[in-house]
């Protein structure tokens, strides 16, 4: 078992320091582990070298001196824009510790142009929002070679509560979505049956009293229906990332004969959603047709 001796002396590079990204930083810095950080906004880097980290001014030099790199950035694209020009001089014994949401075929993709290059990767996407991030309780989806495990795990010993080995890397990433799925699909759900209570007359406590703490309910979907209730939505995982992910299991749907309705009756909803709440918490689909 790694001591916390043993996590100060993983380096760690982090190339993407939004929500979840800044989030992750802070918690990494909370138990002693040096991190350097790069972000296409540089002010987004200024409260992570207050509070200790090292600041990056361009890709190359978060990964020169890292044992571990993660990648934390919106799309598989980006990922590659950032990453690929990089490889040629990757450091042999870092580890590419991809944790970004990105599809099946994207994954699939990094991890080729990590193989071209003989750059070791570990394709780990995560599920949980920024509070879990905060608070070293993600879940952590990794899939990738064997022999990387001993390097990332001081790393997702910190970060996360649980870890799951799916196999090859690009499984992960193929997990995550389905939990996505799933997840977007259930708020979307919450707030049509908030809807349901609101049109019936009853009231809608009364539907929240009945999830919490029975079979039916679930720690995310009680949290999802009090900001409902609330009309409040800070975003742990704003309206324009879910609407990304439904973009990504569309992609599954169309190159496969899987037949999805309700994921293109989810995709819709989240595509209005969209127009006006984009940054908020995706929990905000609840306002979708409500009177102004």
């Amino acid at each position: 078992m790694n001591t916390h001796a043993d996590k100060q002396k993983v380096r760690v590079g982090l190339l993407g320091v939004g929500l979840m990204g800044s989030a992750m930083a802070h918690r990494l810095l909370d138990q002693g582990i040096e991190v350097v950080a790069w972000d296409r906004n540089p002010e987004k880097v200024a409260a992570l070298v207050e509070r200790g980290a090292g600041r990056g001014d361009e890709p190359a030099a978060v990964v020169s001196g890292a044992d571990v790199v993660i990648t934390m950035l919106p799309t598989a694209p980006i990922v590659l824009d950032v990453v690929e020009p990089l490889l040629d001089d990757w450091p042999r014994e870092t580890i590419w510790l991809q944790m970004s949401s990105v599809g099946a075929s994207e994954a699939d993709q990094l991890a080729e142009v990590a193989r071209a290059h003989d750059v070791t990767l570990v394709d780990a996407p995560v599920s949980g929002s920024t509070h879990p991030a905060e608070e070293g309780e993600l879940t952590i989806l990794a899939s990738g070679p064997g022999s990387s495990r001993a390097s990332v795990e001081p790393v997702f010993e910190v970060l996360g509560s649980r870890v799951l080995w799916v196999g090859e890397a690009g499984m992960g990433s193929r997990l995550k979505m389905a939990a996505n799925h799933w997840m977007i699909a259930m708020t979307a759900a919450l707030a049509e049956s908030m809807d349901l209570c609101e049109a019936m007359g009853l009231d809608q406590r009364q539907f929240v009293d009945l999830l919490d703490g029975g079979p039916l309910g679930s720690a995310y979907g009680l949290m999802k229906l009090n900001e409902m209730l609330a009309h409040d939505y800070p975003a742990g995982f704003p309206v324009r990332l879910a609407l990304k992910d439904l973009e990504l299991v569309r992609e599954v749907e169309q190159g496969s004969k899987a037949a999805m309705p309700l994921l293109d009756v989810v995709y819709q909803r989240f595509v209005t959603a969209d127009e006006e709440h984009a940054d908020e918490d995706l929990a905000a689909v609840y306002e979708v047709g409500r009177p102004g």
